[in-house]
């Protein structure tokens, strides 16, 4: 009698050669005989291969194995159990867009379109990330709650596709409800399976690019901000929404170049007799030499005195006074409060001829004809601790028509720690509506 220990394979018992004899032939990738299984995880498989994810057994590294080559159905295609929402049809358009989910898992047939809503909160962002196999060739597009396209995914440098709403505008500082992001194949091929994450970063937060310019600087889009000019009342309060006005107006200030930027302007004035061709007139339509007392509203001539307060460091008349024809006319006023005394260059460039007044002693004058060019005329200043008007008369005699002006210390170096105040020294802007026409003074060019 011949015993056989545990686990020995009976020789009595006779195994055809082949796949399943325990022989590892040169067409086998394993061969384990009769522990050769299809359902036991790790085995070699009957077919003598090794265990592969969609073989319907978990193995080793696999949370899962369904048998399929298809996802959304808890075990994608690479044999992941998927944590997340799973998509449920029909949802081939925003209207029928599955529920909002962190994670959503979709398959796509042939042809197929999947989307899934994404609730976006006020001013908000929306920030979407493929992961998985990341097929080539899947789309995304981001529509807005009345299903219109506003935003479409990218291809990442890890190749999946991405919504990024740092490079989309699209995708920032949008609307708040519910967004749908919509998914299909660019040829219209099965897609077996695609994971979608999905998260609405805070603008702000994430210091995301401004759409539609930032007035006060805060990083806040306009489109969002409830105070565009920062200046403490909301815009819906404010007479002037996009001109500080309000109770946290700060003083205006020269520029890091030294450049005025706030100025109260009059004009236009055209019956204009000039004794050269582009020098000013000496009719005193402001009332010149002064004294230079005036405030936004303020007529002189019959004429109201307007604010402007610069984006760019040239004083441009045209917009506001470009309507009547040459030879015109116009003023230009600011008051200057120095901390201290300092001896200073008026630096500027204008179109065409100017007189200039400084505390009502006219200093000089320029009689050529020429475009604004920065800092081609100097002026010298004497600037005393303390409060001063500057006045520049402005003569045109056709095309362009403005200033720019900047105030440079005895080294040639920007003074920049003189306050300026649009008309009298002391003045703040504030809510005044002179004329009662719901526009305040401030930013109505006929207050």
């Amino acid at each position: 009698m011949m015993w056989l220990a545990c686990g020995d394979v009976d020789p009595t018992v006779w195994v055809p050669p082949g796949c399943g004899d325990g022989v590892l032939d040169a067409d086998e990738a394993c061969d384990d005989g009769p522990a050769n299984s299809d359902i036991r995880p790790d085995a070699c498989r009957t077919h003598c291969q090794l265990p592969t994810c969609g073989d319907g057994a978990t193995d080793a590294g696999e949370g899962c194995d369904d048998g399929g080559h298809v996802g959304a159905d808890g075990c994608d295609p690479d044999c992941l159990t998927e944590t997340g929402a799973l998509e449920v049809e029909p949802n081939d358009d925003s209207g029928s867009a599955n529920a909002p989910s962190t994670v959503w898992h979709a398959t796509l047939p042939e042809g197929d379109v999947d989307c899934v809503h994404v609730d976006v909160p006020a001013c908000g962002a929306v920030h979407v990330v493929e992961s998985g196999r990341c097929e080539p060739g899947l789309a995304l597009t981001l529509l807005n709650p009345l299903g219109m396209v506003r935003a479409s995914g990218g291809i990442g440098p890890d190749g999946c596709v991405v919504i990024d709403p740092a490079d989309e505008p699209g995708a920032r500082w949008i609307d708040a409800g519910l967004w749908s992001v919509c998914a299909t194949s660019v040829t219209g091929a099965e897609v077996a399976g695609t994971t979608l994450t999905f998260s609405t970063p805070d603008p702000v937060a994430e210091d995301l690019p401004v759409n539609g310019g930032d007035i006060d600087a805060d990083g806040t889009s306009d489109v969002c901000d409830a105070d565009r000019d920062g200046d403490g009342l909301d815009n819906d309060a404010d007479n002037c929404p996009d001109t500080s006005n309000g109770p946290n107006t700060p003083p205006s200030t020269l520029t890091s170049s030294g450049t005025i930027r706030s100025w109260l302007t009059l004009g236009p004035f055209t019956d204009v007799v000039s004794p050269d061709v582009c020098l000013p007139s000496a009719v005193p339509y402001a009332g010149e030499p002064g004294p230079w007392d005036y405030a936004v509203g303020d007529v002189s001539s019959g004429v109201p005195w307007s604010l402007a307060i610069l984006a760019g460091d040239t004083l441009d008349f045209l917009p506001a006074y470009g309507w009547v024809g040459a030879p015109r006319e116009a003023y230009a006023l600011v008051t200057l409060t120095s901390p201290r005394d300092v001896e200073a260059t008026l630096s500027y460039g204008v179109d065409d001829g100017s007189r200039i007044w400084f505390d009502g002693e006219e200093l000089g004058t320029v009689s050529s004809c020429q475009g604004v060019n920065a800092d081609q005329f100097q002026q010298p200043l004497s600037i005393a601790e303390g409060d001063h008007t500057l006045v520049m008369k402005v003569h045109d005699a056709g095309g362009g028509w403005g200033l720019t002006a900047r105030l440079l210390d005895e080294a040639g170096a920007p003074i920049v720690d003189i306050v300026l105040t649009p008309g009298p020294a002391g003045w703040v802007a504030d809510q005044t509506d002179g004329d009662s026409d719901g526009l305040g003074d401030v930013c109505d060019p006929t207050p």
